[in-house]
């Protein structure tokens, strides 16, 4: 089995590396071809939690055309603004049985892929992994967080379980889940409380539990979300408020995603995240003013940058 990473920066960098002690065959694909540099010279280092330094020697390009043989699995965890353009330019290198999963922040990327690639070539996942780039070729481990993988709608078929099963392999937590909708909206409460808020202040995610501005910020703009998403039909069975929290202090040593974004000058994932809160709150009559905030200090940010 041949699995592409579309998108290795940080957490596709994290599980390439341990899905390639697999019997899967990794490929890795970055646009950041310092990172991609890094990785043939001198192998993909890991930082992990106890920190100690783990060394994976495997396969990087930065053109499609490099990669060696069709994939069967394409993970993408690029950002969000570049789903469409990057599942387009790998098509070329995948055959008609090739699966795509989507990793990826945010809402809205199961239908940019399927749109791309057809509903039945599209799988679902969310994950807990915390994963922050240090440096080209080197990745540090944040947080060892849950992964679940499934269906868009219905409960995990056997092809979730046989992928289930490859990231179970690679010491991956990894379940496989059903209604993932209702996920994927969970996920989306963490990056709404972590993310804007990191990015801004450059903190890492420890500092959203141990700084009361922080904690309170963040509270404030998860439960503008929570009422957003309960108006769309989601009910969440745990205290999203307390579950984010808990989530920023077990990946107390990651940068978030967005900023790691700001920090490298890069546009972030923001009008995903954040900025689909207000989407949303827009076309059901809530004010979320606290969101919409955020992203606008956010967009103002990136845009100096």
């Amino acid at each position: 089995m041949h699995i592409l990473i579309l998108g290795a920066g940080a957490l596709g960098s994290l599980v390439g590396a341990r899905l390639s002690c697999t019997r899967a065959r990794v490929s890795l694909l970055t646009t950041n071809r310092l990172h991609m540099e890094a990785i043939q010279r001198r192998g993909l280092v890991i930082e992990e939690l106890d920190e100690r330094f783990t060394r994976y020697e495997l396969p990087a390009f930065s053109e499609p055309d490099a990669i060696p043989g069709k994939a069967d699995w394409v993970l993408v965890t690029v950002k969000t603004y570049a789903t469409e353009a990057a599942v387009t330019g790998v098509l070329p290198f995948c055959s008609d049985s090739t699966l795509f999963l989507t990793l990826q922040n945010g809402v809205g990327n199961y239908e940019r892929i399927s749109q791309i690639v057809g509903e039945a070539s599209t799988l679902v996942g969310v994950t807990a992994q915390g994963a922050t780039l240090v440096e080209p070729g080197k990745v540090r481990h944040g947080g060892d967080g849950l992964t679940v993988l499934g269906e868009f709608a219905g409960e995990p078929s056997s092809r979730v379980r046989s992928l289930v099963d490859c990231f179970l392999e690679a010491g991956l937590k990894t379940e496989a889940g059903g209604n993932m909708q209702q996920l994927i909206w969970q996920k989306l409460m963490v990056n709404v409380g972590i993310n804007a808020i990191t990015a801004l202040t450059g903190i890492r995610n420890g500092g959203i539990h141990s700084f009361p501005d922080a904690r309170d910020l963040s509270r404030a703009a998860v439960e503008e979300a929570v009422a957003v998403a309960e108006r769309k039909g989601f009910r969440f069975a745990e205290d999203m408020v307390q579950r984010v929290y808990a989530v920023a202090e077990a990946t107390s040593r990651n940068r978030s995603s967005m900023g790691q974004d700001i920090d490298r000058g890069r546009p972030t994932e923001i009008d995903a995240i954040n900025g689909a809160v207000v989407g949303y709150g827009r076309e059901l009559g809530l004010a979320v003013p606290v969101n919409e905030t955020l992203t606008r200090l956010v967009r103002i940010l990136q845009s100096n940058r």
